[in-house]
């Protein structure tokens, strides 16, 4: 039985709806690796995290600054670096529009933090379901105990439902990013993930946003989004082949019109 790390970070701010000043999207990313392979992997984000962007301080998006977060090529090259040198690895994302959500339970916060948790979960309790594996979950504890416990049933439950057995996941242990550098990396995804499309709902032409070509924008030398280097490498961790399931990327669109960009996230 393969036991697994399950390690959860989010960027942007949790108000719903859209307010002028907050954040468009939400995101949330959920990165699994093996329990066995944790220290090699700890190591090669830490190897990595100073040889490619001369950061010694631990890995954490907010911190970096402006001039780092803007260089496309250097974060492009430090997650490559990441994808060939370190152990498997599983990413997840939920991406939230926060302009195209919409329902009226969500206006609470912790509601809705819960409902994108959820989303992820669902898939991923059965992934543990269907491979017969285990996993501790480690979430950034950016939320206050109330919401805290509140995610912790929520997603307690989602297993249950799903699968109709006991979870095959720990409760959540709260950690800052700063004191893993899983949960770091994870962080750090999720805010690229936040600039990236956040760069690509506002300044992208009108006609590449309507282009059928899939994954088009990777390749395009027309178009004026700005960091598709970086997405890109994040985007293609999300497909793999594992015994008894195939990994397909596990992006959710919680809005109600889920062809927006989608030469950016339809899967392969």
């Amino acid at each position: 039985m393969t036991n697994w790390l399950i390690f959860c970070e989010e960027s942007g701010d949790k108000g719903i709806p859209w307010t002028s000043g907050s954040s468009d999207f939400y995101v949330i990313t959920g990165i699994l690796v093996r329990e066995d392979d944790e220290e090699a992997f700890k190591n090669t984000i830490e190897h990595f995290k100073y040889k490619e962007l001369r950061l010694k301080q631990p890995l954490e998006w907010k911190k970096l600054t402006g001039k780092i977060k803007r260089d496309d090529s250097k974060l492009s090259r430090f997650l490559r670096k990441i994808d060939i040198n370190s152990p498997q690895f599983l990413v997840t994302n939920v991406i939230c529009n926060k302009h195209e959500t919409n329902g009226p339970g969500l206006v609470d916060r912790n509601v809705f933090m819960n409902y994108l948790y959820g989303l992820m979960f669902k898939r991923i309790c059965r992934f543990l379901y269907k491979t017969k594996s285990r996993a501790k979950l480690i979430i950034d504890r950016n939320t206050d105990p109330i919401a805290q416990e509140s995610l912790r049933k929520y997603i307690s439950d989602i297993s249950r439902f799903y699968t109709g057995e006991h979870p095959r996941h720990s409760k959540p242990k709260w950690l800052n990013p700063e004191d893993h550098p899983i949960l770091g990396l994870a962080d750090f995804i999720s805010g690229v993930t936040l600039r990236s499309l956040t760069d690509y709902y506002y300044n992208v032409n009108e006609s590449c946003k309507k282009c059928d070509k899939l994954y088009h924008i990777y390749t395009c030398k027309t178009s004026n989004f700005g960091y598709y280097r970086s997405y890109k490498y994040i985007h293609d961790w999300n497909y793999e082949v594992l015994v008894n399931w195939d990994w397909r990327g596990l992006i959710y669109h919680p809005f109600e019109y889920k062809d927006n960009y989608k030469h950016l996230f339809v899967p392969r």
